[in-house]
């Protein structure tokens, strides 16, 4: 993750963490989200009806989806500042103070550059991304004049009794980066076809593409997991027979694996969920899953 990006989005997470600037709390049961409508509303098809004039929700600040899933209602709040779910490691204000001062012309990280980084804009898709990127080409990567100044102390002065701070900062740091993401760990078949489905339901275009990489990425990982009986029923109960993000997964795996119907809890949930139960006829019949 290069420095603007990891920027971007340590500052979008401060924002949640401290709640500062939030104009909108959206309601799930007993818990409360403080979050901001401009992020909301610029992502979701429903929350930009939502907070428009006219609306309750846009009058009181206060949207109630206390009949969702609460784990999907978290993970979704979880993307809108995080850009992802189930992370490890989510990024924090911490981090970002971090970040900023790492690259103080002073520091020691900063003064072992020799050149400036050259960003391919070609890959930025975010114009504020693009932005932010700019400004970072736009800042002097040498060090100042009088740096070697720091050189002619001795090594009582450079070497304190205790770490230098920089040091866990640097580290820290390169933890955040480096920080695997917890969904190969344990399957989370369940979960992510929970936030596929509420994606679906508040339009976040991104938030549907990012469960269903997920779902795809652990469903061979995790073949053999209880889960995966409950998560097949999960994705036939909460999806549209038209919405084929899923189900088009689910029946693949079927077809790489004839014996997985030979599983005790797999024909149970085939027995209980017609849907599946009519898609998998046609496909061991030949004919076409989806009409």
């Amino acid at each position: 993750m290069d420095a603007p990006t990891l920027e971007l989005k340590s500052a979008l997470a401060s924002l949640f963490e401290c709640g500062k600037y939030s104009d909108l709390t959206i309601v799930c049961g007993a818990k409360r989200y403080p979050v901001h409508r401009v992020l909301l509303a610029t992502r979701s098809t429903f929350f930009d009806g939502a907070c428009r004039n006219g609306f309750q929700e846009a009058e009181t600040g206060i949207i109630d989806l206390s009949e969702d899933d609460a784990e999907a209602v978290e993970h979704m709040v979880q993307y809108f500042y995080h850009l992802d779910y189930l992370n490890k490691k989510p990024l924090s204000r911490r981090s970002s103070q971090r970040s900023n001062r790492s690259s103080s012309p002073l520091s020691p990280r900063f003064a072992r550059r020799t050149a400036p980084r050259k960003l391919n804009f070609a890959l930025v898709e975010d114009p504020l991304l693009a932005l932010v990127a700019a400004a970072n080409i736009s800042m002097p990567m040498t060090p100042p004049p009088d740096v070697h100044m720091f050189h002619n102390l001795d090594a009582s002065t450079k070497m304190p009794d205790s770490p230098m701070a920089d040091q866990f900062e640097d580290d820290d740091l390169e933890s955040v980066l480096s920080e695997p993401d917890m969904d190969m760990d344990k399957a989370h078949l369940v979960t992510h076809a929970k936030v596929y489905a509420i994606a679906e339901k508040y339009g976040i275009a991104g938030l549907k593409t990012l469960a269903r990489n997920k779902f795809a990425e652990q469903i061979d990982l995790h073949l053999s997991s209880a889960e995966f009986p409950e998560a097949c029923e999960e994705v036939y109960e909460t999806t549209f027979h038209t919405d084929r993000g899923l189900r088009n997964i689910i029946i693949q795996t079927f077809r790489a694996n004839p014996s997985l119907s030979l599983r005790p809890d797999v024909e149970m949930t085939i027995r209980e969920t017609p849907g599946l139960a009519f898609e998998l006829f046609r496909m061991a019949s030949g004919l076409p899953v989806s009409s």
